[in-house]
C-alpha cells in the first residue's frame, strides 16, 4: 500500500467502506510473510502496544475463531497456512476501521470538512 497510489492506501478520513475496498485489494499472498503489507500492518499498528487478544473470527468450518496474544504467534500461523489472506484482512479491515473511528468522526465535523475542502480547492489549482 503507497500513498503514491491513492487507491492502495489507507488515509485517516478514509469512510469505512473505502478502508474496506483498498484492503480487499491489498497485496496479501498466502502463506507469505515476507513483503506482506496486510501482515506488516498488523505488526506494527495493531500489535504495538496491544493489550487484548488478536481475534479472527471464522465459521466452524473453516477453523472456527482464533485468537493470537502475540504477532509472533499470527505469523507462524499464516506462515503454515492456517489463516486465510480473507480471514486476516477482514481482522485488520475491522480494527482499522476501529483504530480510525476518532479522526474520521473529528474530520466529518463540517467546520473540518469545510477546510480540507478548502485545501482541495488550493491544491487541485496548483496542478
Amino acid at each position: 500500500m503507497s500513498k503514491s497510489k491513492p487507491d492502495s492506501a489507507i488515509f485517516i478520513h478514509d469512510t469505512e467502506e473505502e478502508i474496506l475496498k483498498k484492503i480487499k485489494k491489498a497485496f496479501c499472498e498466502e502463506k507469505n510473510i515476507e513483503k506482506n503489507p496486510i501482515l506488516n500492518w498488523t505488526k506494527n499498528i495493531l500489535f504495538w502496544d496491544r493489550s487484548t487478544p488478536f481475534v479472527i473470527e471464522r465459521k466452524p468450518e473453516h477453523g472456527g475463531t482464533v485468537e493470537f496474544t502475540s504477532y509472533i504467534e499470527l505469523e507462524k500461523a499464516y506462515a503454515a497456512g492456517d489463516i486465510h489472506p480473507m480471514d486476516l484482512k477482514a481482522t485488520v479491515a475491522k480494527e482499522i476501521i476501529a483504530l480510525l473511528k476518532p479522526a474520521r468522526e473529528h474530520f466529518a465535523k463540517p467546520e473540518i470538512a469545510a477546510m480540507k475542502q478548502e485545501l482541495d480547492d488550493v491544491l487541485a489549482k496548483r496542478k
